[in-house]
């Protein structure tokens, strides 16, 4: 049985995009199976890309084929990578930040250049904007069908040399946590933080208690509110806050059948702090 190929991208359904890679694929081996992650990463967004990658690859099969297009910099000179993770994957994607939460979660113990002298699609070196297509599907359908193997893809170089961008880490002390925020949670406007459960654990709060939580961005207090820490949404009453162990394994924030992140303007990034503490 082939690996299953799983798709992301910032293009959007309303385009031919996403079927033209899917085409690209059927066309090199039609018994491959394609599947959606996500086509609407916020435009330009590696980060967010790559935050949800980390998210879903757990749970898919080993051997699975991950390709993750957002790529401003197409056709420049950042490189087109196939990434081999320390727990079995592939992801094919631009070096360009994308496989910041890959590296540091699972860790990568090889990564190769997209040969494009061969694992281009034919027909397509008169452009150099639609790489989706003509570079990463291609070569991930190639990969995936078994028509090259992994060094087949191109020349390797270090682990250490692909492009990161900086994850801040969070802290926790008895009582207290602080970490960012980063992604939102759509479509339901739920904040992901950076804050494990494993680690939140261990500052004694428990379900059931009350805590503070003060979100900035920069130095701007965007909220300040005590909320109940609790199991699911459904321990706050409708259109409240609470604060629970989100499925990522982090901690996140949402209120019950109502947007956190429109109601209060929260984004995400690393411009965005949160401060979780024990209300007495």
């Amino acid at each position: 049985m082939l690996p299953d190929i799983v798709l992301q991208t910032d293009f959007g359904l309303t385009t031919g995009f996403v079927a033209s890679m899917y085409g690209v694929i059927r066309m090199v081996d039609q018994s491959l199976d394609v599947f959606d992650l996500n086509h609407e990463i916020r435009p330009f967004d590696m980060r967010q890309g790559s935050f949800l990658l980390r998210d879903t690859i757990p749970y898919w099969k080993g051997g699975t084929v991950f390709v993750s297009v957002v790529d401003p910099g197409v056709g420049t000179a950042r490189r087109a990578s196939v990434a081999h993770t320390c727990n079995g994957y592939y992801v094919v994607t631009p070096d360009n930040g994308s496989l910041t939460y890959i590296k540091q979660e699972f860790g990568i113990d090889a990564i190769r250049e997209i040969d494009e002298t061969v694992n281009r699609l034919k027909g397509t070196e008169k452009t150099s904007i639609f790489h989706g297509r003509d570079l990463f599907a291609y070569c991930a359908a190639k990969l995936a069908a078994g028509v090259i193997d992994f060094a087949g893809v191109g020349p390797e170089y270090p682990v250490d040399d692909i492009i990161t961008f900086e994850i801040k880490q969070a802290t926790v002390a008895k009582d207290e946590a602080h970490g960012s925020i980063p992604d939102i949670m759509e479509p339901f406007g739920n904040l992901e933080t950076n804050i494990r459960i494993d680690d939140f654990e261990k500052t004694g709060i428990v379900h059931n208690d009350n805590v503070r939580v003060v979100i900035k961005h920069e130095d701007e207090v965007k909220f300040d509110k005590v909320m109940p820490f609790n199991k699911s949404f459904g321990y706050a009453a409708p259109g409240c806050e609470i604060l629970y162990n989100s499925s990522s394994g982090f901690m996140g924030l949402a209120m019950n059948q109502k947007n956190f992140a429109q109601t209060y303007g929260i984004g995400s990034g690393p411009s965005w702090s949160i401060d979780i503490t024990k209300e007495n």
